[in-house]
């Protein structure tokens, strides 16, 4: 049976966005598993398989359904086996702090650039949840969140550091990719697909880097359909 990956969608359903999705996407490809994509807006929540949790990614394995993209890939690990996430102790202690990393350094910043941008490419149907649901978090309006000052520059500190190890190594995983790149470079599948505008100023070593990872699986992330 094909497993069905719930994603979530912009106006135009081909256009995907999710981080955490991606996330979930980048593991199914890893472990070389076939699966379908079925779209759903922020609002459809009367057609996610988990009406209680209310979020995606959400997987249908079968009679299962997993909900969170940690949830899923727990779960792609333990049943399908195959090549592992991380293969040692030390892959899994970076793992975890590359996902500290990205949300104390680049989430942070990135995201409030990111909500007024996914605003404007949503569904007219979504826009308004999208829009209470994000200021009532921040307290501010959309366009009050992406003008916090210095959004830029602590991109551009926070990919400094990540260009140290991409200097040395193709992958985050040394030689091949592993869930730290696949975590680490989810955020950029979101970004990318949103908008084409150059927001920041990006070292090499990690444009590179981002290269190698739209190449991977056939170009999977080259080409996915963006908004812009």
């Amino acid at each position: 049976m094909t497993l069905k990956l719930y994603d979530l969608a912009l106006a135009d359903p081909e256009v995907r966005i999710s981080p955490f999705c991606w996330l979930a996407k980048f593991g199914l490809l890893h472990k070389g598993l076939d699966f379908e994509t079925v779209p759903l807006r922020f609002t459809d929540k009367e057609n996610y398989p988990d009406q209680d949790h209310g979020k995606l990614p959400i997987l249908r394995d079968g009679d299962e359904i997993i909900c969170d993209s940690a949830n899923i890939l727990a779960h792609v690990e333990k049943k399908y086996g195959g090549e592992p996430f991380a293969a040692t102790a030390a892959e899994r202690a970076a793992a975890d702090f590359y996902q500290a990393w990205l949300g104390a350094n680049l989430f942070s910043a990135l995201g409030p650039m990111m909500f007024v941008r996914v605003h404007a490419a949503a569904h007219e149907a979504d826009k308004a949840y999208f829009r209470k649901t994000r200021e009532a978090r921040f307290g501010k309006t959309l366009e009050e969140v992406a003008a916090t000052s210095g959004l830029k520059d602590r991109i551009e500190t926070a990919l400094q550091t990540l260009s140290a190890p991409l200097v040395r190594h193709k992958f985050l995983g040394g030689d091949a990719p592993n869930i730290s790149d696949y975590t680490v470079f989810s955020p950029f599948m979101w970004q990318r697909c949103v908008t084409s505008e150059t927001l920041y100023e990006t070292p090499q070593a990690v444009a590179a880097w981002q290269e190698r990872m739209l190449d991977l699986f056939g170009g999977y992330g080259r080409e996915a359909k963006r908004a812009a």
